[in-house]
């Protein structure tokens, strides 16, 4: 797991980023560490990758045997949503400066 550094507050997020987190239904202000955004994000692509497989689960248990690649599919556009977990949020902000170290 990656260390996920605090930075000095307030810090100013990239266009880019702002338009990928707006389209998700998230909006940091200045005074929102990067390190949050980032487990935040983390923890809700993992929330809709367990309904994902959960859906798949009971579908199953119904129909039957449900094709695995509309599954990987669904997951591969999940992880396309989520691009910005590709990047650590360093790479999110502009001209600031990390204070230490913690976990995400």
């Amino acid at each position: 797991m990656h260390q996920l550094p605090d930075f000095e507050l307030p810090v100013r997020y990239r266009a880019d980023v702002l338009d990928d987190l707006g389209a998700l239904g998230v909006v940091p202000d200045p005074g929102t560490q990067p390190r949050l955004v980032y487990s935040f994000l983390r923890a809700l692509m993992t929330f809709e990758i367990r309904e994902r497989k959960l859906r798949k689960k009971e579908l199953e248990s119904v129909f039957g045997p449900q094709p695995l690649a509309d599954y990987a599919r669904e997951i591969e556009a999940l992880r396309a949503r989520y691009r910005l977990l590709r990047r650590l949020p360093d790479q999110w902000v502009e001209g600031a400066r990390p204070i230490g170290r913690m976990n995400p």
